[in-house]
């Protein structure tokens, strides 16, 4: 019976990287057209996969399996034969890899969903912070209203005293309205300033993001293609072991054939 390494083509030594780079590689490989094979065929191998990436992606569910390995060889070794419980036992490690594999998703789609939420609390604080601005510069714009308003009531209560004093008195507050003006408008400047400047810097950092997310994926793909190297070194490797093994039982048997026929000769 094939075991979780054997499925993903890795030693029992590879580490967890490892293991999902080995279960990726397998999972493009049945995604390729030039994969022929029945569709149930795949479903199964597909199934294994997942079940095996589940049991050793996890350390304590994959160090339960591996003692599970290990007591299984040395009973083998002792007995020379697979007890009858072994199956049970199979069975119920694959159960628990199954939950296991549905507990990791779960803790996936909840991270997903978590980090959803952060950022729409943070795009609502931004929307907040941006609506608060706006209604101070509207307070900012009624006060000014309001201010030149009463500068034309005090104008025209004015409107008796001498013609020099009430020019003055209009120049000063007409002065005073345009630095307010003035004011708000620099305000609104600058808070448009710094939107921009944050926009700005927002991009940046989006750019940066897809910058390293193309980095990261390329360094995987990279990875992946060394370990699929390495799978193919590794089947070549075996192959020259089992035509070198084929070499050699065949020379023997050679050899025990011609001191066989030299016996016959000399009985003869």
């Amino acid at each position: 019976m094939r075991d979780h390494y054997d499925i993903l083509g890795i030693p029992r030594t590879s580490s967890d990287r490892m293991v999902k780079i080995a279960y990726e590689a397998k999972m493009k490989a049945l995604d390729d057209p030039g994969y022929r094979a029945p569709a149930s065929a795949k479903r199964e191998e597909e199934r294994q996969l997942r079940l095996a990436l589940a049991t050793l992606s996890v350390p304590h569910l994959r160090a339960a399996y591996d003692a599970r390995l290990d007591e299984a060889g040395d009973e083998d070794e002792a007995s020379g034969w697979i007890p009858r419980g072994r199956i049970a036992l199979v069975a119920i490690l694959l159960a628990v890899s199954a939950g296991a594999w549905l507990l990791y998703d779960r803790v996936q789609s909840r991270e997903r969903a978590e980090i959803a939420r952060a950022e729409k609390a943070e795009k609502d604080r931004r929307e907040a912070r941006w609506r608060e601005r706006v209604e101070a510069n509207e307070a900012r714009r009624e006060a000014m209203r309001q201010e030149e308003e009463a500068a034309i009531a005090a104008g025209k209560k004015w409107q008796e005293s001498s013609d020099w004093e009430r020019e003055r008195a209009m120049d000063e507050r007409r002065r005073q309205a345009q630095e307010a003006r003035d004011r708000a408008e620099e305000s609104n400047a600058s808070y448009r300033e710094s939107q921009a400047r944050a926009a700005r810097e927002q991009a940046e950092r989006q750019a940066q993001r897809t910058e390293e997310e193309k980095r990261r994926a390329a360094q995987a793909e990279v990875d992946r293609q060394k370990a699929y190297l390495r799978s193919l070194e590794q089947d070549e490797e075996r192959a020259r072991a089992v035509r070198h093994e084929q070499a050699q039982r065949e020379a023997l048997e050679k050899e025990y054939r011609r001191q066989l026929e030299e016996r016959q000769k000399q009985a003869n």
